[in-house]
């Protein structure tokens, strides 16, 4: 191993990762543009980070693709009410951006979900946040893919699902 890489010590790492105790979750339920999306993410704070595991079915296929890439970004606000049929969960506001830098750099910005018939599993982790300081925003799961270029969001498409984020209880 080159010694100027850093070691990263995975055991440590996840040594507070209990799958079936997470911090917070999410269930994220399509709008008019794509009712059939439910989901689940879990999000656990572990000591370096957060680790957010995503499962969502009902995913719409794109131009008769079987799969297909949507952004997924934590929303400002946890308001999935807003909105018309065209354009919903405009309550949700923009892209958690606490530190007002340029997409894709939002700490709510995430890694596009990849649907392969329907179903999109994303396993992430990220230091941009918190598990507290998320409580209350929201996910969206959009129609399209984020460029990972355009501002101020990427130009992701469609708002197709929502979900607030929220402590778990069990």
């Amino acid at each position: 191993m080159d010694k100027s890489c850093p070691k990263y010590d995975i055991q440590k790492i996840f040594s507070v990762y209990n799958q079936s105790k997470p911090d917070a979750y999410a269930q994220i339920k399509g709008g008019p543009l794509a009712p059939c999306i439910k989901g689940t993410i879990y999000l656990y704070q572990l000591e370096e980070g957060v680790y957010i595991k995503a499962y969502i079915t009902g995913i719409p296929n794109i131009n008769n693709e079987s799969s297909s890439f949507h952004g997924f970004h934590i929303h400002e606000v946890g308001d999935c009410s807003v909105g018309d049929e065209k354009n919903p969960f405009t309550g949700a506001k923009s892209h958690y951006n606490p530190t007002n830098v340029s997409h894709p750099m939002h700490a709510g910005d995430l890694p596009p979900i990849l649907s392969s018939d329907g179903i999109g599993i994303l396993s992430v982790f990220t230091n941009r946040f918190t598990v507290n300081e998320v409580i209350g925003k929201s996910f969206i799961l959009h129609g399209g893919y984020d460029d990972f270029t355009s501002q101020p969001a990427g130009n992701a498409g469609a708002r197709w699902a929502c979900g607030v984020i929220d402590y778990y209880k069990k």
